[in-house]
């Protein structure tokens, strides 16, 4: 029999923390000139803003009314406002992970493994958030350097996909295929903005894993 994924301790209490992450990540209001908000939270409330408006909202007044401090604070930690806009490119680049940093993919086992992991992830948004994904690529649209640097990190996603499918021996050709279908399939179902409950989509995971992952997959968990 295959082996099912549980996933039920990383559910547990995820819905509420995910309601509540993009509130607790942006200081709270007070008397302006009271608060010191760090890059980090500018960059924070810059993206909320992105996903919530696009990116025509990232301005630096709408941004400090937002955070209700005045402007002078931003210029402290960013020379202008393409200096922050470089800055949320970057955060999408280097911490919105599509897959682990880290991953063992020395064997079919931990191949198979890997893929699971990543799945996983993407399920419960640990890592990675497709809101910010989906704004990024709305942005992209607009901005022709934008844009090149999504067409990098889509390649960077391909090319650690498709070292998970050779992992689990698939041959080259076949292994690249399998990660731009992989990779092509996830990122159609947000752009498409298909809304599924997240007990749905972990009662349909090992059904696309085993489509997906292949015979190569299948055989790893077969006992």
């Amino acid at each position: 029999m295959y082996r099912t994924l549980d996933n039920n301790n990383m559910a547990n209490n995820l819905s509420a923390r995910k309601r509540q992450k993009r509130e607790l990540s942006i200081p709270a209001p007070g008397r302006k000139g009271n608060i010191k908000v760090t890059r980090e939270g500018w960059i924070e409330c810059a993206k909320v803003v992105l996903i919530e408006e696009g990116i025509g909202a990232v301005k630096v007044d709408r941004l400090a009314k937002r955070l209700n401090v005045t402007r002078g604070g931003f210029y402290y930690h960013f020379k202008n406002h393409h200096g922050l806009l470089e800055a949320l490119l970057d955060s999408w680049r280097e911490q919105n992970l599509f897959t682990p940093r880290e991953m063992q993919v020395d064997s079919v086992d931990h191949a198979a493994q890997t893929l699971d992991a990543i799945c996983g992830n993407l399920i419960h948004e640990l890592g990675f958030d497709p809101q910010f994904d989906m704004a990024i690529r709305e942005w992209a649209r607009v901005s022709k350097p934008v844009a090149e640097v999504v067409h990098q990190v889509d390649d960077e996603r391909i090319a650690s996909l498709e070292q998970v499918f050779s992992g689990l021996g698939y041959p080259c050709t076949e292994a690249r295929v399998r990660a731009r279908v992989f990779y092509t399939h996830q990122i159609g179902y947000y752009t498409i903005g298909v809304e599924e409950p997240t007990a749905i989509r972990e009662q349909n995971l090992q059904s696309y894993l085993n489509v997906l992952g292949g015979t190569a997959y299948r055989k790893a968990y077969r006992g």
